[in-house]
């Protein structure tokens, strides 16, 4: 642009004084990442190519000692738009993902981190063509050895705490929670739901990309396209997937830990203390496991609705089980999300559920929305905001989100820490 102003007024300009902007541009870009005025990172790749090939340019330009070249207007205004065009494409990744600063681990337990894929033998793939066994991908996070050395009372073996995320989600999505687990003694395994998780990328490096019209209707639901026993329906048969999904893997994890020749993060993990929790539908999923596995000790909901309460729709209405819930379950909530439940009061599944469980308390944190239990907020704020964020900082309500998880998980899965209030609102 300063060069187009520099033409405006002269007319002309001397092809070198466009080599010695680039390589200047380009200088001073590789200057503020070394300073580190900009986080150097992937989103920067495509900037940074951009203004290396035009310095590279520029350096021929100024070995070919040019002469000075008079430029007409009618070609240097298109390629001005076509320069602000190229620039404003290569600076989209830093300015949907400006930096990711995640809350850090307050655990003094250096974390480790293995994926596996495995296939159940026993279920058809319902979203390939071909008749394909239903393979699951699983990511852990644990902690490592050398903080066990150093202790005078070792912790091991650790707790096993198991995620499950939501429809737009995948096994990442709340990084920071396993990080924060994990470095507290836990060991946390996180489900990619093959085809409901946007992206999963299997052991071997395969990537899987969500199926389309399972995000198609999803979004339906979302939006309120779909009601009544017709979404029903569509939960019920995503509640039977995911719970089948999550049951799977307990019992895949449960055969390796019985193994003589088990190895980490098997060799060193706790089945008789198993927490799971999820956000979202992978919320309901976890109450919904927790009800059917009776090895399952603590249940966390991040903002999800307990679709699993949910047992027939007859007359125009949900039929809710009056049955109490058996295990300590903590409900966390969205701001809004909290108020629709109190409005719609016992005929809301997970406000039956907590009138009738002996155990179940539930967690507000004001301004918040529903993906600020995610750390997408922290990733990416644009595309969060979206899909639905609120007006809390984010960074603080993850913070608080791991917080509350932790001291629930310490509670009823390591009897330690202060007894958790049945509400709170934050």
């Amino acid at each position: 642009m300063a060069l187009f102003a520099r033409f405006a007024k002269k007319k002309s300009f001397n092809a070198l004084t466009r080599a010695v902007a680039r390589i200047t541009l380009f200088a001073l870009f590789l200057i503020f990442c070394t300073l580190g005025f900009i986080d150097w990172g992937l989103k920067w790749y495509a900037l940074s190519l951009l203004l290396g090939i035009k310095a590279i340019l520029g350096i021929i330009s100024l070995l070919r000692k040019k002469a000075p070249i008079d430029k007409k207007k009618n070609k240097t205004v298109p390629r001005l738009l076509g320069n602000i065009a190229l620039i404003g494409m290569v600076m989209i990744p830093p300015l949907v993902f400006p930096g990711y600063k995640q809350p850090q681990p307050t655990g003094r337990h250096s974390v480790g981190t293995t994926v596996f894929t495995w296939t159940d033998a026993s279920r058809e793939d319902s979203f390939t063509e071909k008749e394909d066994r239903r393979r699951v991908t699983v990511q852990f996070w644990y902690p490592l050895a050398e903080a066990e050395e150093n202790s005078e009372v070792p912790e091991r073996p650790f707790p096993l705490i198991v995620f499950s995320h939501g429809a737009f989600g995948y096994r990442m999505s709340n990084h920071s929670t396993f990080l924060e687990l994990a470095s507290n003694g836990y060991v946390v395994a996180s489900i990619d739901h093959t085809h409901q998780a946007f992206l999963t990328k299997e052991a071997d490096g395969t990537t899987i990309l969500g199926d389309r019209e399972f995000i198609n209707t999803a979004m339906q639901v979302e939006n309120g396209r779909i009601e009544g026993e017709q979404l029903y329906r569509i939960q019920e048969a995503w509640m039977d997937l995911r719970s089948a999904d999550m049951a799977f893997v307990l019992d895949q994890i449960r055969k390796h830990v019985a193994s003589p020749t088990s190895q980490e993060p098997f060799d060193h993990m706790d089945i008789e203390r198993i927490g799971v929790l999820g956000h979202s539908m992978g919320g309901a999923t976890a109450a919904w496991i927790g009800r059917e596995d009776d090895a399952i000790d603590a249940v966390i909901v991040l903002d999800g609705t307990l679709m699993g309460e949910i047992i027939g729709f007859e007359d125009g209405r949900e039929l809710l089980t009056d049955v109490p819930y058996p295990k300590p379950i903590l409900n966390l909530f969205n701001e809004k999300h909290f108020q629709d439940a109190q409005a719609s009061g016992l005929e809301y599944a997970n406000m039956l559920m907590h009138a009738k469980a002996s155990q179940s308390f539930q967690m507000v944190i004001l301004g918040s929305g529903h993906l600020n239990f995610t750390d997408l907020p922290l990733l990416s704020p644009f595309f969060a905001g979206l899909l639905g964020t609120g007006t809390v900082d984010p960074f603080y309500c993850m913070e608080t989100t791991n917080a509350a998880v932790l001291a629930f998980m310490d509670y009823y899965l390591k009897g330690k820490g202060d007894p958790i209030p049945i509400f709170r609102m934050l």
